[in-house]
């Protein structure tokens, strides 16, 4: 006979599954379709592959150190955000995490992120699938607090530093940093180190390749009260388009468990950096490396093309 108390046990943890269904699917934490992407007929057409834009707005925790940023924008400028997409092409053979600077120009004295300040998920979108001639599928924007809550369910993240570093009174060495939620964050929006156009971003790629890992290792297929808990942090402080339910988000998820770890590759898009006469950083796109990694990305060469340049520490 099946114990009353194993049957409250499932019937509870089923209960919480669908709370945290229920919330992230709230209509009122989905983006309309004019909120979230430009008109259909000037984007690129629909495909096999699958592309998500995520957007992690790390801005919070920068704030919470206390220290002024030394770029425009102050601390809660977008400039500290996590931009990046996530993309599965059509063979399902790898999946590719492309981290954007958000100091990129994109246009004359135009930054991506001050572009996105002012239009928004729409701009983004549409500045992505310019640079990358791929369509979005769907977005997905996760609050600071998210980040650390998802972090804090499955365990300390282990984070590669490329230089010892102070923020927000945490001390982050040279090397492997095993941090928690409120670190992470913390690590992800800090000032950079020596030049401000792009180590902040080589961190935040380093922290997505952490989580990545950590969420594909963490047995979530095989303890659901685990699962829950970061359905339910994620779900908490999220905003997507309407067509990412938990339901097109769990088989994406499932996609990407079934890759082999080494062809799940987190990169930055690749970028160059100048300090100009005035003093400040101007970061464009790497003019030879983009043309080849939109070229990677629409044919069958791209796991090739991403192991070589995160062999050039992008």
């Amino acid at each position: 006979m099946v114990k009353l108390k194993t049957v409250a046990s499932a019937l509870g943890s089923l209960g919480d599954v669908n709370r945290a269904r229920s919330q992230f699917d709230d209509p009122s934490r989905k983006l309309a379709e004019d909120q979230a992407f430009l008109p259909a007929d000037i984007r690129p057409a629909a495909g096999d592959a699958r592309m998500l834009a995520l957007r992690i707005t790390t801005s919070a925790g920068a704030a919470a150190t206390g220290s002024p940023s030394s770029e425009a924008g102050g601390a809660t400028s977008s400039l500290r955000d996590l931009f990046a997409l996530i993309h599965v092409p059509a063979s399902g053979d790898t999946a590719a995490f492309l981290v954007l600077n958000p100091s990129v120009e994109i246009e004359a004295g135009r930054s991506l992120g001050s572009l996105v300040d002012e239009g928004g998920w729409p701009v983004f979108v549409a500045i992505a699938e310019e640079v990358l001639g791929i369509r979005v599928d769907n977005i997905i924007e996760l609050s600071a607090d998210a980040l650390g809550n998802v972090i804090d369910v499955i365990g300390p993240v282990a984070v590669y530093s490329r230089t010892a570093f102070e923020s927000g009174g945490i001390a982050f060495v040279e090397g492997t940093n095993s941090l928690d939620g409120a670190a992470a964050v913390t690590f992800a929006a800090a000032d950079a180190v020596d030049d401000p156009g792009q180590t902040r971003t080589r961190n935040q790629r380093a922290l997505l390749r952490a989580l990545v890992q950590a969420l594909r290792q963490g047995g979530l297929a095989k303890d659901p009260a685990k699962l829950t808990a970061v359905l339910g942090a994620v779900a908490a402080g999220v905003r997507t388009d309407a067509g990412l339910t938990t339901i097109e988000l769990g088989k994406l998820a499932n996609v990407i468990r079934q890759i082999p770890q080494d062809d799940v590759i987190a990169v930055t898009v690749p970028a160059k950096s100048q300090r100009v006469d005035d003093g400040t950083v101007r970061v464009t796109f790497d003019a030879e490396a983009l043309p080849a990694l939109r070229q990677a990305l629409a044919g069958e060469d791209l796991k090739e093309f991403l192991r070589y340049v995160a062999s050039l520490g992008y």
